[in-house]
């Protein structure tokens, strides 16, 4: 019998990192500086673990890869794909992140043996304050790219964001979350990041962090336009992101909700606000703020109770 799949989140300890992901999220973690949590994952660089006992403590890139199961788990869609096509993960920025981007599928399949990476954000918290770096200034052009770049900090834009704001990221667009925030992302499954500049500081190594100029001007775009939209407040169902990689609705749940899941694609749902319970006829768990889960393709009739806000991941 199918059911609702639970992840064993997979914890990035890095110099930019706080203590958000324990506090907001409620987590049980050891050690300090975690900034991200990769809670979806079967790429190479961190795969998540199965927490469901019926899973017999396989991972998600076993899954995946067992063909007989694919289609029933993840749907027709993934039928041919091949690699499992996101990563959900959490970010808490105490410090800025580096202003980074990040390859195309083109780019980084030939160079990188990986998936390109188009990526978006959702604000769950933020200080009063909160900035992201989002593109370069409008003066900048790609014939003076390389000589912008050296004076990165005073070429970007920098974009005011607050609680409930949606950014998507294009690949080829320079950006960096700056500190002060926790947010989910959502993101083509792969783990390709050039940095072009990380504020003089060093790593947790004691050693400058690597730059990847050469690359990072090689992939860059400067016709990617700002798109910050703000969801703290919407009633029931919107559908707010639509792509190639992924598409996104966000849920406003009171009382219950009852769906099937899609024979053509597995759902992946992450718990923003409240708490609840996920149920089917075989299946019961209590979910809260920052719970992940994905539906299976084939597991038909499923009901969340409570009161809460999701957001929902399928392709």
């Amino acid at each position: 019998m199918l059911e609702p799949i639970f992840f064993k989140p997979i914890y990035k300890q890095v110099v930019w990192g706080g203590n958000n992901i324990k506090s907001f999220l409620s987590r049980n973690i050891e050690g300090e500086n975690i900034g991200e949590s990769w809670e979806i994952s079967a790429h190479s660089n961190g795969i998540s673990q199965i927490l469901n006992e019926a899973f017999n403590n396989e991972n998600l890139y076993e899954l995946f890869e067992d063909k007989s199961k694919r289609r029933e788990i993840f749907g027709n869609k993934c039928v041919e794909m091949d690699r499992f096509p996101i990563l959900v993960k959490f970010i808490d920025a105490k410090e800025n992140l580096s202003i980074q981007v990040h390859p195309n599928d083109e780019y980084a399949r030939k160079y990188e043996n990986d998936s390109g990476k188009n990526e978006v954000w959702y604000i769950m918290d933020c200080k009063q304050d909160a900035k992201i770096v989002y593109g370069f200034k409008e003066n900048i052009k790609q014939g003076n790219l390389k000589e912008s770049i050296k004076d990165i900090e005073n070429n970007v834009k920098y974009v005011n964001v607050k609680k409930g704001d949606f950014i998507s990221i294009q690949a080829g667009t320079i950006h960096a979350i700056c500190g002060g925030m926790i947010l989910c992302e959502i993101q083509q499954s792969s783990d390709v990041t050039y940095r072009v500049y990380d504020w003089n500081r060093i790593g947790l190594d004691g050693k400058p962090r690597q730059l990847h100029t050469k690359k990072a001007l090689e992939v860059i775009k400067l016709d990617n336009k700002t798109e910050v939209y703000n969801y703290s407040k919407f009633d029931n169902t919107i559908n707010i992101y639509n792509s190639k990689n992924f598409n996104i609705d966000l849920i406003n749940v009171e009382n219950n909700i009852i769906e099937n899941s899609d024979i053509e694609t597995f759902t992946a749902y992450i718990l923003l606000e409240g708490k609840g319970k996920v149920k089917t006829n075989n299946f019961e768990k209590d979910i809260q703020v920052g719970d992940v889960f994905l539906i299976p393709a084939e597991l038909g009739e499923y009901t969340i109770n409570g009161n809460m806000k999701l957001m929902k991941v399928y392709i």
